[in-house]
């Protein structure tokens, strides 16, 4: 039996793939392993490799982000793309000269609806976890029938695991059981949470928080 903590705690370190996970100040960070190339400035190699590090980070989540982004579809323009730039903004910083990225600066969903308040995880034991928060229903545009959104990412072997409309914003406790046999704590689980609303024909997503990491 593991006790889930806070991103800020322990977490990954190593190559996989092209990202290079490691710890600072306690903090998960993460790096492209590619270098500069031949032909190009230091700013543009920069701007190359914080690129194909958001795109290589974000794309095992494509399915979730078809789904928290929806409402920014427009023409050729899909939701992994207002992630990919939401990230670039808020969730890279360079670190001598190269381009880090924070995984619990990501959003797996994005809108106008009111958000988690006092989200915190729970105790993780038999592929468990449990999530709680405060219901905050009737705060702004929240209400008691919005569902909730959950993204498990296992950022060390890459798979994600999702569940939408399990529970209710009124419910403040859901419990979420990873279909996973082979669960490595320490490659880096992320938890990411947030809620939605079907009023009509209107879906509308709050702007997700990362819960921390399961530890």
């Amino acid at each position: 039996m593991g006790k889930v903590t806070d991103g800020l705690l322990g977490g990954i370190s190593g190559k996989v793939g092209n990202l290079v996970f490691y710890q600072v100040n306690g903090e998960t960070l993460v790096r492209s392993n590619s270098g500069n190339r031949s032909g190009t400035t230091a700013l543009q190699s920069y701007n190359q490799q914080a690129f194909a590090l958001v795109q290589e980070f974000l794309s095992p989540m494509k399915r979730e982000l078809a789904i928290g982004f929806a409402s920014f579809k427009k023409g050729t323009k899909r939701g992994i793309d207002r992630a990919k730039s939401l990230m670039l903004k808020n969730g890279i910083y360079p670190q001598d000269g190269i381009p880090l990225l924070q995984p619990m600066k990501a959003l797996v969903s994005s809108g106008d609806l009111t958000g988690v308040k006092d989200g915190v995880l729970g105790v993780f034991e038999d592929s468990s976890f449990s999530i709680e928060w405060t219901p905050n229903s009737w705060d702004g545009s929240a209400r008691d029938s919005d569902q909730t959104f959950v993204v498990v990412y296992d950022t060390g072997k890459q798979r994600v695991f999702s569940k939408q409309g399990a529970c209710y914003r009124k419910d403040g406790f859901q419990e979420i059981e990873l279909p996973w046999s082979n669960i490595d704590r320490s490659s880096g689980l992320y938890v990411y949470f947030s809620f939605y609303s079907e009023r009509g024909s209107k879906v509308e997503f709050s702007d997700s928080v990362c819960l921390g990491k399961i530890e």
